[in-house]
This record gives structure tokens, sequence and C-alpha cells, in this order.
């Protein structure tokens, strides 16, 4: 009985070991804009800016959510569903609604 915990506890350990955090970065084409997000480290970046080092950012297992801030005075909200795979950008003039292509790992 020993020796079988023993044995599950190696092969537990060698499965942690095996894991990257890169494993769970994702990659998505949105009509010609670039995102990245990694839900193990909370990472999100559009357009080669990251997001998650923002305030306001926000992630669950559904939305990525944080704002772009353009200039002082206006930002863009982004949400990308994980799910619909669909990036908005919302700012106070429009909104913008794009499907999402997930890129295969290089």
């Amino acid at each position: 009985m020993k020796s079988l915990a023993r044995t599950a506890l190696c092969i537990a350990t060698l499965i942690l070991i095996g894991c990257s955090s890169q494993d769970f970065e994702k990659e998505f084409d949105c009509n010609g804009t670039k995102i990245k997000f990694n839900d193990y480290e909370r990472f999100f970046e559009v357009a080669g800016v990251e997001l998650s080092a923002n305030k306001d950012f926000f992630m669950n297992q559904i939305t990525v959510f944080g704002k772009h801030e353009e200039n002082g005075d206006e930002a863009t909200i982004v949400t990308f569903n994980k799910i619909n795979h669909e990036l908005e950008l919302k700012n106070s003039t429009e909104i913008i609604n794009t499907k999402c292509i997930e890129l295969e790992k290089k």
C-alpha cells in the first residue's frame, strides 16, 4: 500500500514538472489584431500592449477584460470572450465586435 502511494506521488510530481505556464498561453488573430492570454499567469496582451498590468484588469473562466489607454482623456475597453472567441472594443463613440481565430503554437 505504501508503494502505491509513493508511485502515485511520483507520477503527480512528474506531471507537474512536465507542465509549464506556456502550455496555458493562447494566441488569437481578431481580424488583424493579435491577442494573447495566459490563464495560469493571468496575462492579457492586445496588439502588443499588456493590459493585465493595469489596475482595471479582470479575468475569469469566460471573460478577459482590460482598458487600453490611448491618451489621458479616453480609454478603450477591451473584452475577450474565451468561449465564443469574440473580441469587443468599446470607446465613447463606437463598439467593434470581431470573431477571432486561434493561432497554432509554433
